[in-house]
């Protein structure tokens, strides 16, 4: 169960932008997240790599989370993957056929 606000961690190097949510991407976590994720994809350099190795748990909002940040970095032609996927989190993008749209490197 999240507690006060997610933390979410931005780290620039180059031309890459790395996001790190600490907590998982639920429906009690993804609104503050959206919020951060998308301003720190305002101006988003040449890649966007969401990392997902500090989350054990991702619901469908979190999933909505996702595809609304692939599709903003699509939009500003910036480069979008996620890696850091534990094996759960993993068979799910695998459902979705997410995978075909975006790389998801396991952890």
């Amino acid at each position: 169960m999240t507690t006060g606000k997610p933390q979410l961690v931005t780290k620039r190097k180059g031309e890459t932008l790395r996001l790190v949510p600490k907590s998982d991407l639920v429906a009690s976590s993804v609104e503050s997240y959206r919020a951060s994720m998308l301003k720190a994809v305002e101006a988003p350099g040449q890649a966007v790599v969401l990392d997902l190795s500090a989350i054990e748990q991702l619901d469908s909002l979190g999933i909505t989370l996702v595809l609304g940040l692939f599709k903003t970095c699509q939009k500003a032609g910036a480069a979008f993957s996620v890696e850091g996927v534990k094996g759960d989190i993993v068979r799910v993008f695998k459902l979705f056929n997410l995978t075909k749209f975006f790389p998801v490197t396991e952890a």
